[in-house]
């Protein structure tokens, strides 16, 4: 699939092509692509992050990075500087594995400058993190040596696309994520499109909640309520034991972040999780004490065939425009858990020590529902796009499609 943009005699676009990182042979976690940093310019590549904001790459020095990882030598680069901002220790509360962290994992960094590229577009002078110390979460993905954080405006230092858009070296802030299963080839990441229209399918937008989405600089949406193969999640009521009967529809939540970093998809505790899965299948329990689940590989296999589907319902109760988005059953096992060959994993994990915001619960929706829309990611406006993702034989080396997205106008 092409994705058309628009460009301008002031600004122009980046089109880069994005590849997928694969476990397993079938388990899609994250993709990445190559950047180019200080002069003369050395490549690197990066995971595509929409859940942080900042390019964080390993310095030559780094006492834990593995030697496959590509690390950068200040003193190779002509443009280079230290930035008056110091030292930064940046945390992951989710990992590129398919397990949830037991505990956050980050890494010991200074705040650097020079010069960054993708794809012959270079933002001048650009602050990012260069890391001496890597927990292990970040030296285990094989081929990637770091990560471009595609967080929000409003962060400084600002991420590396408003960086380009406020040199006026973009058309636009918004850009377009196209990330495929790995079974097709062509993934592609769009900056600076400023006629969302020329995508080749329709694009439903969906605002972000502006108020937390300001306040914690992330793409952050509501959520109305969830469905399992159409019936909607029923969960016990408040106030109301375990073992009560009492039960009542999913109340709203929210997706504290749309995260192409996260290769599952988060509850925001363990009840919800329990319950989710007792409405999918009774051969679903916790295998771990970090919050994943999963059963026997036969048992996963046999679910995924009776095609489970969890569709989130989107968007503000107030919009105009709310939005049915689904994980189908393609992509509900996420392969065998770690150190096993007879157990699988589900694609839903849950927070340890539940994760609320007000009472309310907080979702993190990762890859496996991201990769099934071209999703249009508008910083500047407050909102997110889903297009349905259309896959060509003529393009890529396998056929196949995904339903649209189903729009609710109040």
């Amino acid at each position: 699939m092409s994705l058309a943009v628009s460009s301008t005699s002031q600004a122009s676009y980046i089109n880069a092509p994005l590849t997928d990182w694969i476990k397993n042979g079938h388990t899609d976690l994250q993709w990445y692509t190559t950047i180019s940093v200080g002069t003369p310019p050395r490549n690197f590549t990066v995971l595509i992050d929409t859940g942080s904001h900042n390019l964080i790459l390993p310095e030559i020095n780094c006492t834990t990075c593995p030697s496959s990882q590509r690390q950068f030598d200040p003193t190779a680069s002509s443009t280079f500087s230290w930035s008056a901002l110091g030292e930064s220790n940046p945390r992951f509360s989710t990992g590129g594995d398919t397990v949830p962290l037991a505990e956050p994992q980050g890494a010991q960094c200074r705040w650097a400058v020079d010069d960054v590229s993708m794809q012959g577009l270079t933002a001048p002078s650009f602050t990012f993190l260069l890391c001496h110390e890597e927990d292990e979460a970040m030296t285990t993905q094989p081929g990637i040596d770091g990560i471009l954080g595609l967080g929000l405006n409003g962060t400084q230092p600002e991420s590396f696309q408003y960086a380009l858009y406020n040199a006026a070296l973009l058309s636009s802030g918004v850009f377009i994520l196209y990330m495929p299963s790995g079974k097709f080839k062509g993934g592609q990441l769009v900056m600076g499109t400023k006629d969302t229209s020329k995508l080749e399918v329709e694009t439903v937008w969906l605002s972000l909640n502006r108020e937390l989405s300001a306040t914690h600089s992330q793409w952050t949406m509501n959520m109305q309520t969830i469905f399992i193969n159409g019936q909607q999640l029923v969960v016990h009521s408040p106030n109301t034991t375990s073992s009560s009967s009492a039960k009542t529809p999913y109340p709203q939540s929210l997706v504290q972040a749309l995260d192409t970093g996260t290769s599952f998809i988060m509850a925001p505790d363990n009840a919800t999780a329990a319950a989710l899965y007792a409405q999918i299948s009774p051969k679903i329990y916790q295998i771990d004490p970090v919050g994943t689940w999963g059963c026997s590989c036969k048992d996963m296999e046999a679910i995924v065939k009776s095609g489970a589907e969890l569709t989130f319902l989107l968007g503000y109760d107030s919009d105009e425009t709310q939005m049915n988005v689904t994980i189908p059953s393609s992509v509900f096992n996420l392969g065998p858990y770690p150190g096993t060959d007879d157990i699988c994993q589900a694609v839903v994990n849950n927070w340890q020590d539940g994760v609320f915001y007000n009472g309310i619960g907080l979702w993190e929706l990762g890859s496996p529902m991201l990769k099934n829309y071209v999703t249009a990611w508008d910083g500047l406006g407050l909102r997110v796009g889903f297009a349905p993702l259309h896959v060509s034989a003529s393009v890529h080396s396998s056929t196949g499609s995904v339903a649209a997205p189903t729009a609710r106008r109040s």
